[in-house]
């Protein structure tokens, strides 16, 4: 097995070459993405995308070195932070934008994960029993006995988007067996020719464009 320094030498060489061979990549950012989802994203995609993740400062450190040789890999930098990757493709970018979004997993929630999406508890007949009265009003959640088990009466907003998840709210959803979360790369910026811009361009049409006067944001 090659040694540390070896390693961090590839590294910088494989990325460089990637970004030599490569017009156009996503930064995605992965959080909450194990390494068995990472190996299906991986699978699906073989042949039509190669996908590196890394420290940000071997990234930075790469591209930088790199500068002399293509100016405009600097416009990357900024968008190097938190737990992101690279998606290198020579394929169409909507189409692999696509495939991306589609490899996602469904988990049970855990406690201080930030909600990527709102949780709504729709009004329900919980199955549980009076026992956790208690438990249902310290959430603010109205209920009623209803033939020995409790009834949720109205659907109830648990989660905002953003928030970090708590404890209760955990126990709540894992004793209605809802899991309400799928997560997966999700893209930050798009990379194409030495051109950066938000994901949503890839939405815009030329119909889009010109019916929006003096061009759309």
């Amino acid at each position: 097995m090659a040694d540390r320094a070896t390693w961090k030498s590839n590294y910088f060489l494989n990325i460089i070459q990637l970004l030599d061979d490569y017009p156009k990549c996503f930064i995605v950012e992965a959080v909450n993405v194990g390494s068995k989802q990472m190996q299906q994203i991986h699978t699906s995609l073989r042949g039509k995308v190669v996908v590196m993740m890394g420290k940000n400062i071997r990234m930075h450190k790469a591209i930088q070195g790199h500068l002399e040789n293509d100016l405009t890999l600097e416009k990357l930098l900024p968008h190097i932070r938190g737990n992101v990757g690279f998606v290198f493709t020579k394929e169409d970018l909507t189409e692999i934008r696509d495939m991306l979004l589609a490899n996602k997993v469904q988990t049970a929630v855990r406690a201080g994960v930030i909600a990527p999406c709102e949780v709504t508890v729709p009004a329900q007949n919980t199955g549980l029993g009076p026992k956790k009265t208690s438990f249902f009003q310290a959430l603010g959640i109205t209920t009623k006995i209803s033939r020995g088990t409790m009834e949720i009466l109205s659907d109830v907003q648990l989660i905002k988007t953003g928030d970090k998840v708590g404890a209760s709210e955990v126990t709540l959803l894992n004793m209605l067996n809802i899991s309400p979360f799928f997560f997966g790369l999700i893209i930050q910026q798009v990379f194409d020719n030495g051109s950066i811009y938000n994901p949503e361009v890839l939405d815009l049409t030329e119909e889009t464009v010109f019916s929006c006067p003096g061009g759309c944001p």
